[in-house]
């Protein structure tokens, strides 16, 4: 067996193809031992990443550029479970409707993250001016996210990561929108290595790759499955919020599971324009095809979907 140290950004359900690929015993199957490392935030896991201290980490497009940019870093996405907007709008108790929220306080973690990125993203398609229509308020992390983002007192608005809009509705705030419905390519949940470890170990991160698809294939095609590695994992016991997390992310999951160029060139676009990355990153760079491609030539998705090869 391989181990391969694994950045664990959070506990929250975008992380769900790399536990399903353990609960699933999929890793093993590739002859790989997983272990995974904590860090507080995807910030932090790329770091590690790149400083060489973990091999993998599960993370999303916007924030892989942000790290390459301000490390001089080589980090690559490899594999895809989402990349269409995938998040939601949630509002504090009082409002009910998207028009409400017009010029209201919008909180985010940190100015020019993927939170800002997702609000710049929806205005535009709403027709909406950012400047003008939505005041940003940086809550911070000192603490738990759920928590600073629901303070009623500081913001209106927040931008959701299932469970967190199901969560927030137990706590009387309102799922007014879903992101999802834009079909706007964006790179979200996604496999992400390094191309010093794509040309050192290419055999391992094709491996990885396996593992990974076999993970989201898994995850999204079994509900019993599905639901109890949210349980498991993400830390919520509340079988609606469960259920819902779940029917979420598998809608999310039917695309394929390459890396999204379009969906990476959103991402670089829109950290341009919030003034978080000051030049325009080209997809190509950070982007890398070959360990899928590589499995598709070997018929890796015909076994793992159950199709019979001919004699």
């Amino acid at each position: 067996m391989d181990r391969v140290r694994i950045a664990v950004a959070h506990r929250g359900a975008g992380l769900s193809p790399v536990f399903a690929a353990i609960e699933g015993g999929f890793f093993r199957e590739q002859g790989l031992e997983p272990e995974m490392v904590p860090y507080h935030g995807h910030p932090r896991s790329l770091a590690a990443l790149l400083a060489g201290e973990v091999d993998f980490t599960n993370s999303v497009g916007g924030e892989l550029i942000l790290a390459n940019l301000r490390h001089g870093g080589d980090a690559v996405v490899v594999a895809s479970a989402i990349s269409r907007s995938a998040q939601q709008v949630s509002a504090r108790p009082g409002i009910t409707s998207l028009e409400r929220l017009r010029g209201a306080r919008w909180g985010v973690t940190a100015r020019g993250d993927a939170d800002e990125c997702a609000i710049v993203m929806a205005f535009e398609r709403w027709g909406w001016d950012p400047g003008r229509d939505a005041e940003i308020v940086v809550v911070g992390a000192d603490g738990p996210r759920l928590d600073l983002l629901l303070d009623e007192r500081r913001v209106d608005a927040a931008i959701m990561h299932a469970p967190e809009p199901f969560q927030a509705a137990k706590r009387g705030w309102t799922l007014v929108e879903d992101l999802a419905r834009l079909d706007v390519a964006v790179q979200n949940s996604c496999a992400a290595t390094t191309r010093r470890m794509l040309e050192a170990r290419p055999e391992l991160v094709r491996r990885y790759v396996g593992a990974f698809c076999a993970g989201v294939h898994r995850f999204r095609t079994d509900p019993g499955f599905g639901i109890g590695v949210l349980r498991k994992y993400c830390g919520e016991t509340d079988r609606q919020v469960l259920s819902d997390t779940w029917v979420l992310f598998a809608r999310l999951m039917g695309g394929m599971m390459f890396p999204s160029l379009e969906g990476m060139r959103t991402a670089a676009d829109l950290l341009r324009r919030v003034g978080a990355a000051p030049r325009l990153v080209r997809p190509e760079e950070v982007v890398a095809m070959e360990p899928l491609a590589a499995l598709e030539r070997e018929r890796f998705f015909d076994r793992i979907m159950g199709v019979r090869s001919e004699a």
